[in-house]
């Protein structure tokens, strides 16, 4: 099984892998080029725009999951009027939705965003996202649902993020303008989406070769699953972008550009994480039908250790270049006052990556409700502290509850899944990872060193190398596991 899983996310490692390298780099010019001011700006409007496009998609993506693998295998008409169906809800709402946002932008501009000036038009042009984004959630879906994951991960990743990123360098050679790379993602965005749709529909099904609309009703277990996940798609959303969003109205935009810099840099060490989620879920799952809690524990401490082994020197090394990696956002040095808010941060993120896979544990095990529930507190806590401390505390109150909720909600699932299913992330191999990493956080931390050019090669290679020796007969019996 640990090798099955391993196998199944080497696509998604090498995407992802693909697309941050690139994509960090591009979002390093780009800010460098625009400024934190008006980053912060994209910020706000990127996530207002997530937001509806939350809303909007009426949980979609879920149902399309849940119920197309059997309804392509044993109903292609079916199927083929239900997404016909969806394909005209999403043009609908996409259309209400744009003759809505362009006739409350300046209300929004005037008593909501009030604290960003000549922001209306940036939110209007970045609004846009929202239905590409509905309609990319339900050809993404599709694709899984018929399981061409190397499909998504071509299109969606080894072509768009060069396109954009080509786009990127040679615009911005003429200007500094945030705007030219708002309309840059939205073109590359809409070729990818034709492209998509337009390979799913030349080899999977054609969607209008006949027109089957009203042959089929929506099924009644389809319309309340929906329901369902589409209130927890909600909730989700609030749980993990409310903090964000309440930025956008209550912060300067140079806060807010500055927040989001902290998470991308600190971000670098989720990306495997995020990946065995999505092949991680359906194993955990499968298990836990058959009630196969040895295995599950097994997999569960045996997937902690390596992304943990993978994953903690990279946070080590932010902590460690924490300096020169904030003065490549900004050659003035400016960002380097937030070095503290970044170690903490980081430390913050550090936290998922020690107690695995809680989150699809939750949702998979039998205690989707239970998280529902977690989020919905976290949610609810996060928006009236947030209220208010960020006034007087700015940033630092952000940074403060980022931490505060990232514990709370870790441990409080750590509890429920030990006490449903009595296993945990935590194996002797780990105990021994943590001991060997924080004293080299430590140091990380307290070092004041001033490098030269080649330790940002020498310092990764001897790191890794340090690691591989102290582990090295845990990571020959691994490889000896998946082969």
């Amino acid at each position: 099984m640990l090798k099955l899983i391993i196998r199944q996310a080497s696509w998604g490692v090498l995407g992802s892998l693909f697309s941050f390298f690139i994509g960090f780099f591009v979002k390093t010019y780009v800010i460098r080029e625009v400024g934190t001011i008006e980053w912060g700006k994209y910020t706000t409007a990127h996530t207002f725009s997530m937001f509806f496009d939350t809303i909007l998609s009426f949980g979609i993506p879920f149902i399309i999951l849940r119920f197309f693998p059997d309804f392509m295998s044993n109903s292609r008409e079916k199927a083929l009027s239900i997404i016909q169906k969806i394909l005209f809800l999403a043009t609908f709402v996409s259309f209400i939705f744009l003759i809505m946002i362009f006739f409350i932008i300046p209300l929004l501009d005037e008593y909501v965003y009030a604290n960003i000036d000549n922001f209306s038009y940036l939110l209007l042009i970045v609004s846009i996202h929202t239905p590409i984004s509905i309609f990319m959630g339900i050809i993404i879906s599709l694709f899984r649902s018929v399981l061409k994951i190397k499909e998504i991960i071509l299109y969606g990743t080894f072509i768009s993020v060069p396109l954009r990123a080509i786009l990127t360098f040679l615009v911005f050679q003429f200007t500094s303008d945030i705007i030219f790379f708002v309309v840059i993602e939205l073109f590359t965005q809409l070729v990818i989406l034709i492209l998509m749709y337009w390979i799913f529909n030349k080899n999977v099904m054609r969607f209008f070769s006949r027109i089957v609309f009203k042959d089929y009703d929506i099924p009644l277990n389809l319309r309340n699953y929906g329901k369902k996940m589409y209130a927890s798609s909600i909730i989700l959303f609030l749980s993990a972008q409310s903090l964000g969003f309440i930025l956008g109205i209550m912060l300067p935009p140079d806060k807010i550009g500055v927040y989001s810099i902290l998470l991308t840099i600190t971000g670098v060490s989720l990306f495997l994480n995020k990946n065995l989620r999505r092949i991680y879920a359906p194993v955990i799952s499968k298990l836990y039908e058959k009630r196969d809690f040895a295995q599950l524990n097994y997999l569960y401490k045996k997937t902690t250790f390596i992304i943990n082994l993978l994953t903690l020197p990279v946070a080590i090394l932010i902590i460690f270049f924490a300096d020169e990696i904030l003065s490549f956002f900004s050659l003035s040095g400016e960002l380097t006052i937030y070095k503290p808010y970044l170690i903490i941060i980081m430390l913050a993120r550090i936290i998922p990556l020690l107690v695995g896979q809680t989150g699809t544990f939750m949702v998979m095990a039998g205690l989707e409700q239970k998280e529902l529930e977690l989020q919905f507190v976290k949610a609810f806590f996060i928006i009236i502290l947030t209220l208010i401390f960020i006034e007087k505390y700015k940033l630092l109150a952000v940074v403060i509850l980022y931490v505060v909720f990232m514990l709370f909600v870790n441990i409080i699932q750590l509890f429920y899944i030990y006490k449903r299913i009595k296993i945990s992330p935590f194996s002797k191999e780990l105990l021994n990872l943590i001991l060997v990493s924080f004293p080299l956080i430590w140091v990380s931390i307290s070092q004041d060193y001033k490098f030269q050019f080649y330790h940002y090669f020498i310092i990764p290679v001897a790191l890794y190398l340090f690691f591989g020796v102290i582990f090295a007969k845990r990571i020959k019996l691994t490889l000896k596991e998946i082969r």
